[in-house]
């Protein structure tokens, strides 16, 4: 008897871990999320520090795009009932901790 697998057992690892399959949708992209967010914070300050506010925000509009790829990785990868409602918790979540980033940052001023 042959051993016929379905696809889905043979997706590569990056397909596994964008899906959250590897550590899990929330643990996945919450990583993703605060790795992005202390990389802005410190080269951000930095930034602020000099007074380079061009460099600066393009690091915001980077940090924007980084938020709504997220965003879109977790609808990809979401299994529940109502996909709506999770996005808009994450959504507003992930806008709320932009926002005090970007505060924190400006504090170097």
């Amino acid at each position: 008897m042959e051993n016929t697998s379905s696809p889905a057992h043979h997706r590569s690892a990056l397909v596994r871990f964008v899906r959250g399959e590897t550590f899990g949708l929330a643990t996945t992209y919450w990583t993703l999320y605060i790795i992005g967010g202390v990389i802005f914070f410190i080269f951000g300050s930095i930034e602020v520090g000099d007074r380079d506010w061009g460099p600066y925000l393009g690091m915001l509009a980077a940090l924007i795009t980084w938020s709504f790829v997220l965003l879109l990785g977790v609808r990809s990868g979401y299994r529940g009932s109502d996909p709506g409602k999770a996005l808009g918790r994450v959504a507003i979540l992930f806008l709320l901790l932009n926002l005090s980033n970007v505060l924190a940052t400006l504090s170097f001023i």
